[in-house]
């Protein structure tokens, strides 16, 4: 990784971050908004200068042709044109840019997530959580360009493109805008005040789905116990406070509004008084000389002007029609922001030949635990496999977690000795050279083969069978119709668990590997099934396809040969 795209990784992610992947597309959208709203304006304000003239060129000019009505009749329809096709581009347009943002903000964080040490990943939460802030938060970074930047770009243009109407055909009318500028503010306001109210909501949400998700699984022993009462009075407390949420955005909404619409009524008083005085200094009136004059102010004029104030009042609205959508922005892009938070820039040592782990003075943990298991000394080789035994829940499985990175230790150093290296081993980088079985193994909804080439791509039929036969299943898989390419179905429900266990060691066991962690390989195996399958394990550690092996067991027999026993707990 470069170092420029390691300091990409290192900066926070900004909302303004999200028009640089698509700002070509953006751009363009932009334009056919603000087309669409001009013409808009445009038609309106036409529209209502023309029947205004068209009645007073029929008063003035019965029989007659001096009214020109076919420029205005023209630039109508030019104006209806435009708006239809412009807003048709604009939907394409954007929803193309909007498609475009998604793909590239989840590429761009998943990879990183991926990048992520798995201590670190645990520590950012439990993965359906993890999984909502990259799918959900993402979805709704979307809000940002869609509810909130282009329509405050549209209204800002619209704005200022009517205020200067304005100004120019009555100076004196500054007051009006500064009232249509004030309406714009307050729609402004509205977005920021949102903020408080979308991290209520999101609260809530999480802890209505949290009581969900905990309380279904039990609701069979609740109603046993007697206690799904208890249950239904915190689902009915969380409804209880979403109503009072909804009710406060909908009011939100609707005050906002009812300013902007006082707002845009007020402006158009101040420019109908100002247009007023005016009139009241003298005129120029209609006669048949100046019927096509469009520069000279006249109550035709006003009322166009009038119809595109209106007109504004529907155009800054939209900026608030969803009041929370900034806050829920800004809160995705934080939730985000925490997710990624962390630093994957630093270089890891790759190494070279077999390796050796040495324990000083560990002290692991599960998260969720409340004693810990301290002073763990132990030197791991590659010419001796290492048996870790304990009692169930001594810490076991927890020592292999945390020596596979699963798990942050709480004191103590692992190190990784080989060739003149010797340095801890979240700075060591083995590669494909290091494998690790937990206790939930991972059996994909594919065929036998591709679960197993996972582990090594490139393999062929012949290294699968060969491999399959190295944990006792090759019987089994040529056994079935389909061979290797037998369905394990969605989680591996189409196998035992033992079969599963095995079809992840042997993903494991198609290539070399420096460093071999498994837990419980042996369980729900019989007797003849576990000597084959330690002796493969053994014969491969012995041939330097394996380095560092070590097993976390309860079960030990006599033949075992030559092995390190690891106590814990």
């Amino acid at each position: 990784m470069t170092n420029k795209t390691n300091r990409q990784f290192r900066l926070k992610f900004r909302l303004r971050d999200l028009l640089l992947s698509q700002k070509f597309l953006w751009l363009i959208a932009w334009l056919l908004g603000i087309a669409t709203v001009l013409s808009v304006l445009g038609l309106v304000m036409l529209s209502g200068w023309f029947i205004t003239m068209a009645g007073v060129a029929g008063v003035l000019a019965v029989g007659t042709h001096t009214f020109n009505y076919l420029l205005p009749s023209a630039l109508i329809r030019g104006f209806a044109i435009i708006r239809t096709f412009a807003r048709y581009g604009d939907l394409m347009v954007s929803h193309h840019a909007v498609f475009g943002l998604l793909r590239d903000l989840r590429v761009k964080f998943f990879a990183h997530w991926a990048r992520l040490p798995p201590s670190l990943r645990l520590q950012k939460g439990d993965s359906s959580e993890t999984m909502q802030r990259l799918v959900k938060d993402i979805d709704t970074l979307d809000e940002f360009v869609l509810r909130v930047l282009s329509p405050l770009i549209i209204a800002a243009t619209a704005v200022v493109v009517l205020s200067l109407m304005v100004y120019l055909m009555i100076p004196t009318a500054w007051i009006a805008i500064l009232h249509m500028g004030l309406a714009f503010v307050i729609a402004l306001m509205t977005l920021y005040k949102g903020i408080a109210l979308a991290k209520r909501e999101r609260e809530l949400a999480v802890l209505r789905k949290s009581n969900l998700i905990n309380t279904l699984p039990a609701l069979t022993a609740l109603i046993t116990w007697g206690r799904w009462q208890d249950s239904v009075r915190k689902f009915s407390e969380h409804d209880e406070r979403h109503h009072k949420l909804t009710v406060a955005s909908l009011c939100h909404r609707r005050n906002a509004q009812a300013l902007i619409q006082l707002g845009i009524a007020l402006a158009v008083v101040m420019l109908l008084l100002m247009a007023g005085r005016i009139f009241e200094q003298g005129i120029t009136p209609f006669t048949l000389a100046n019927l096509n004059s469009h520069a000279t102010l006249n109550p035709a004029i006003v009322l166009a002007l009038t119809l595109g104030v209106f007109g504004l009042m529907e155009i800054i609205s939209a900026l608030v029609s969803e009041p929370l959508a900034y806050g829920r922005s800004v809160n995705a892009k934080t939730r985000i922001n925490e997710l990624m938070g962390a630093d994957v820039t630093s270089q890891k040592q790759p190494i070279d030949g077999s390796p050796t782990l040495i324990l000083k003075d560990l002290s692991i943990k599960m998260p969720s635990a409340i004693m810990s298991v301290d002073g763990i000394c132990a030197t791991l080789t590659p010419s001796t496999p290492t048996l870790i035994m304990g009692a169930s829940g001594a810490g076991k499985s927890t020592l292999l977690a945390t020596m596979a990175g699963e798990i942050p230790r709480i004191n103590g150093e692992i190190l990784v000795q080989a060739s003149g290296l010797c340095d801890d081993i979240d700075k060591v980088d083995f590669g494909r050279g290091f494998g690790f079985l937990g206790q939930n193994v991972d059996i994909f909804d594919q065929s036998l083969a591709d679960n197993l080439r996972l582990g090594k791509p490139s393999a062929t039929d012949d290294e699968l069978w060969a491999v399959l036969d190295k944990v006792g299943l090759l019987d089994w898989a040529k056994s079935q119709p389909k061979g290797l390419n037998t369905p394990l179905g969605e989680y591996g429900m189409a196998i035992s668990g033992g079969q599963g266990r095995r079809v992840a060691l042997t993903r494991l066991l198609l290539s070399p590997k420096k460093v071999l962690l498994l837990d419980e390989p042996f369980a729900g195996l019989d007797s003849t099934t576990r000597h084959k399958v330690w002796q493969s394990l053994t014969d491969m550690q012995k041939s330097g396809e394996i380095g560092v092996l070590a097993i976390a067991t309860h079960q030990v027999w006599q033949g075992m040969g030559d092995v390190n026993m690891l106590y814990v707990g």
